[in-house]
């Protein structure tokens, strides 16, 4: 039995190559480069692109930064939206299923100052670590994973050479339980099963 696992797993094994990758660290202020399609540099423009979004929300960075066919999957902001009826059918689905309803939402919501602690960036991804500071509130800790690809017009995208990236594929969870204690007056929400269209999360 246990040469049959050991011949059942070398194939696996010989198979398996790792990715390469780019990480920074804002705590530990370090920076380790390998080869990647990605830059640290645009890594960074992208995830603070994103943060930029929720802190200084403009509909024309939006345009720039959201790639056409976007979507948005989130459980933590599904939480948010239908707070205090949230039913399990809310969550594990796409929340927003186009560009347009995703700056749409964004826009309705109050700016938060958004801090950068750690990007990693492949060749077609860029994974974050960040902290939302509401005022007179609890800071509030998120990872997100932005599939990108490359700005097909001119004008649009971030990146610091001539290559320009737009996010395509977001997905990012935050502690939903601190952001509804810190905002629960504040965030607009739309419960879907009230009918009442927008109000107040509470």
């Amino acid at each position: 039995m246990r040469a049959f696992i050991a011949t059942a797993l070398c194939p696996l094994v010989a198979c398996y190559t790792i990715q390469p990758f780019n990480t920074t660290s804002k705590s530990s202020n370090t920076t380790i480069d390998t080869t990647s399609c990605i830059s640290t540099a645009d890594a960074i423009l992208i995830a603070n692109g994103f943060g930029q979004i929720l802190s200084n929300f403009s509909m024309s960075f939006g345009d720039i930064l959201i790639a056409d066919g976007y979507v948005d999957q989130s459980d933590s902001v599904a939480t948010l939206m239908h707070s205090p009826n949230l039913l399990a059918s809310d969550l594990g689905k796409l929340t927003f299923d186009t560009k347009t309803s995703f700056l749409a939402g964004e826009q309705a919501q109050p700016g938060v100052p958004f801090t950068l602690l750690n990007t990693w960036s492949s060749c077609s991804a860029v994974t974050f670590r960040y902290v939302l500071s509401p005022p007179s509130g609890l800071d509030v800790q998120g990872i997100a994973v932005a599939e990108v690809v490359e700005a097909k017009s001119n004008g649009t995208g971030v990146g610091e050479g001539d290559q320009k990236w737009q996010i395509k594929t977001f997905y990012g969870e935050f502690n939903s339980a601190v952001w509804l204690t810190d905002l629960k007056k504040s965030i607009v929400g739309c419960d879907v099963r009230s009918g009442a269209g927008n109000g107040t999360v509470v």
